[in-house]
């Protein structure tokens, strides 16, 4: 039994906190907030629920600003945690639907890279506190984390362990089109898919994708391919609502992969941006360790090379190895309209103030 730290009480932490004190995996869970006092209510939510279902763990709320890097490393290293959660971000996605939905119709052009520096800036701020913590125990990061970790990596030389989500919710529905295809039963598949972020949003749209980014896929039933059958299968309209209960999916996923950690034994799972590689893969978690699970026809440039170009569907045209973001000529139109400059390109520790802009540029 172990001690889990959740960072920054937003929608989808509350949910993974929900999620994870249901299932009995850690014998203490502390959240860490700037208001202590709304975490506690949070957490009392949380004790009745678990406590429906059997389960009472252990759970506190401490007050904690990472953007206050040495007081919050000092808080940091209070709480001694075995492995932490955080997904941090000053405009989630959902608010920017509500703008869009509101009327806010220009919106609804910018590619999602665009608001890269929503998730960047706290993020960057957070693994500040981190390092400065000297913590040695393993951290996921939830913001985008297909890039944003990437950046954090090759900008910092070292980031969170991996993320979670995207790429873990797209596997489902491959299961689904295997059973159709070939009878098989979901759950006695053997999958492994490469598959930056913006894959999933052509898998559960409404309509089949005219030009889905690429990505690697390879099913094995029984010790036989069927990849080439699901992947014919695999745009087939399955429509899902991208409302707040959208995170529930990703809660799954990441009290999966923290279940995962503290085990022994290995489990396959996909994560985003294993060790602070770019887009999302298959792996092996366990101790505290996510290793790279390619299958051997799958060299990792290749998954690498797919992974890179999948990034141009988000909006993002290349990453250079100080983690500075190139954006896509329409990203880069669209940002250049809305802040009313020429914007081709985000450093990272520029984060900050292109944040500050764009919440001013939205009215916020």
């Amino acid at each position: 039994m172990s001690r889990l730290l959740l960072i920054s009480m937003g929608q989808l932490t509350g949910m993974v906190l929900e999620a994870v004190a249901r299932r009995g995996s850690f014998a203490e869970i502390v959240v860490a907030s700037r208001d202590a006092a709304a975490a506690e209510r949070k957490l009392n939510n949380v004790r009745i629920g678990a406590a429906i279902e059997g389960r009472f763990p252990a759970l506190r709320a401490v007050a904690l600003d990472f953007n206050e890097t040495e007081a919050a490393a000092r808080i940091l290293r209070e709480v001694r945690p075995d492995i932490a959660f955080a997904a941090p971000s000053l405009m989630p996605w959902w608010r920017i639907d509500r703008l869009v939905a509101a009327g806010r119709t220009r919106l609804s052009a910018m590619p999602f890279a665009g608001w890269l520096a929503f998730h960047l800036a706290p993020m960057l701020a957070l693994a500040r506190a981190w390092e400065a913590s000297g913590l040695a125990a393993p951290w996921i990061g939830a913001s985008y984390p297909d890039v944003v970790n990437a950046i954090l990596h090759r900008h910092r030389g070292r980031g969170p362990l991996c993320g979670s989500g995207n790429v873990e919710e797209a596997v489902p529905k491959l299961r689904f089109m295997a059973a159709e295809a070939v009878g098989a039963d979901p759950a006695e598949l053997e999958i492994w898919l490469v598959a930056q972020h913006a894959l999933e949003y052509h898998l559960y749209a409404p309509s089949r994708s005219p030009e889905p980014p690429p990505c690697l896929l390879k099913v094995l039933w029984r010790g036989r391919d069927i990849s080439a059958a699901v992947a014919e299968r695999l745009y087939s309209p399955m429509p899902i609502p991208y409302d707040l209960d959208f995170n529930r999916l990703t809660a799954s996923a990441t009290a999966m992969l923290l279940d995962a950690l503290i085990r022994d034994m290995p489990q396959r799972l996909h994560v985003p941006a294993p060790n602070g590689l770019l887009g999302g893969y298959p792996v092996r978690a366990a101790a505290g360790r996510v290793d790279l699970d390619l299958p051997p026809d799958w060299s990792l440039a290749m998954a690498e090379r797919c992974n890179e170009a999948s990034m141009a569907w988000d909006g993002i045209a290349g990453l250079d190895p100080d983690g500075t973001a190139h954006f896509t000529d329409r990203t880069a139109a669209e940002l250049g309209a809305l802040l009313a400059a020429p914007t081709d390109r985000l450093r990272p520790e520029a984060a900050g103030d292109f944040a500050r802009r764009l919440l001013v540029a939205l009215g916020n």
